[in-house]
């Protein structure tokens, strides 16, 4: 795995979602490496990381191997924030993991069934859901699922960032590895219900008001359902925070790793946060 690292201070590891890579992190990395050792980690299949086509993709294997990251980094336990699929993710280790975990930040982490937009149905059907997706989605497809499901309408997005995105997810082998992690470890996420009430680390759930398909009912359902969750909602972003809105998005991490624990396990508390508009660069961090 490759990752960046910048800052000191209580280790802060940042995870990222389907079709994107340790980039999608980086506006809000470099203001949190003020007070934290922020560790950026392209997942496996993702970025500059290896393709292995044969490691198992599954939300188990996944945190395992942040676990083994975390250990070879000589954090054993760091605070953990994960963005979509990197929030589910990050889940996984909090409950199956719970001594790795200081506290926990879930940016737009869809963990019940919702519905999902055609391309995603088309990817899983059986047969033709594989060949679509490694063979047909193009350059096109990937901006039109960003601009589409992920970003608020009128977001002005880094077209530069995605086409970088769009070469890495066209090598083959990157193309197999996450259809793997599509069909694996996004898939059934009805099953981690059970798992939640084993979550024990304080919990932010960071929710944008303008998702295309992420309403805010299911960003108040995981706060409700997590033993110390608490929602806040970030203005004028969608599903994206981190890129749409990375000076709120900071702002609500900095203050959740910060407060008394007393305070960090309160429920039911529902904050908005504006931050001005506009596009977000992601610049690596030095390694």
């Amino acid at each position: 795995m490759r990752y960046h690292e910048a800052g000191s201070g209580p280790p802060l590891l940042l995870v990222h979602g389907l079709f994107t890579d340790h980039r999608a992190w980086m506006p809000v990395a470099q203001r949190l490496a003020q007070h934290y050792r922020v560790i950026v980690p392209d997942l496996p299949g993702a970025g500059a990381s290896e393709k292995p086509t044969r490691y198992p993709f599954t939300r188990d294997a996944l945190a395992e191997t942040l676990c083994d990251l975390l250990a070879g980094v000589s954090a054993p336990r760091a605070h953990v924030a994960g963005h979509g699929l990197g929030g589910l993710i990050a889940l996984t280790l909090a409950a199956d993991r719970p001594e790795s975990v200081e506290r926990l930040v879930l940016v737009s982490t869809v963990a019940v069934e919702a519905p999902q937009s055609f391309r995603t149905r088309l990817a899983v059907v059986p047969v033709l859901g594989p060949f679509v997706f490694k063979q047909v989605y193009g350059r096109s497809v990937l901006h039109g699922y960003f601009r589409g499901d992920v970003f608020a309408p009128g977001f002005r997005f880094d077209s530069a960032l995605l086409d970088d995105w769009y070469e890495t997810f066209n090598l083959p082998e990157a193309r197999e590895c996450q259809w793997r992690m599509l069909t694996r470890a996004q898939a059934d996420v009805a099953a981690l219900g059970p798992r939640l009430p084993k979550v024990r680390a304080p919990t932010l759930v960071l929710w944008g008001d303008r998702g295309p398909r992420t309403p805010l009912t299911l960003g108040q359902r995981l706060a409700h359902e997590l033993p110390a969750g608490r929602l806040e909602v970030i203005a004028a972003s969608g599903h994206a925070p981190p890129l749409e809105q990375p000076e709120a998005t900071a702002d609500a991490m900095r203050r959740h790793l910060a407060i008394p624990l007393s305070r960090a396990v309160e429920r039911g508390v529902v904050v908005s946060f504006d931050g001005p508009r506009g596009p977000a660069r992601g610049r690596p961090l030095p390694t």
